[in-house]
């Protein structure tokens, strides 16, 4: 597993949050995530009337999800969905949002099919070991950052990063 580093610049946000277990997250998260991706995209345009057509406002992080406290594989969990605004646009005044100071990440890149075979959990404890190994703390709940279509990629599609704020 190779581990990575970058820095993430402060970002403003669109997010939404639900309490969820993990087959409440499965068919939550494809909508949320839309969702966010509009109130963006209504924001890169301006109005709320055009469709959102792409993910140019995001150049960096399509779209992520913050997992709090928890694994949804044990119990309802608190989980937020977000996707960042290109810098200087002002969050839509009808969407949540929220400021995401900077930071850096370790993180791991995942294909598919490690989350298909449930071993995603062993990316999470895995990325865990490695930041204590290297002398770094936890600094924030961790993440998946989605790169891809998720429920449109192939088993060997790399999807999503699983990162961790250190300091």
């Amino acid at each position: 597993m190779d581990v990575l580093m970058r820095d993430v610049p402060e970002q403003v946000v669109i997010t939404e949050q639900r309490m969820v277990d993990q087959a409440a997250l499965e068919s939550w998260l494809p909508g949320a995530m839309s969702r966010v991706l509009k109130a963006a995209g209504d924001a890169a345009s301006g109005t709320a009337d055009q469709p959102h057509l792409g993910r140019d406002h995001v150049p960096d992080e399509p779209v992520f999800i913050v997992i709090y406290e928890g694994n949804p594989n044990e119990g309802e969990t608190a989980v937020e969905t977000c996707t960042p605004l290109r810098a200087g646009l002002p969050a839509p005044v009808d969407a949540a949002s929220r400021v995401i100071p900077a930071h850096r990440e370790a993180y791991v890149r995942v294909p598919k099919s490690v989350v298909e075979s449930g071993r995603i959990g062993e990316v999470y404890l895995a990325l865990e070991q490695w930041i204590g190994a290297n002398d770094l703390d936890i600094a924030a709940a961790p993440r998946e950052t989605y790169w891809t279509d998720f429920y449109a990629a192939t088993e060997s599609d790399m999807v999503f990063d699983v990162a961790y704020p250190v300091g």
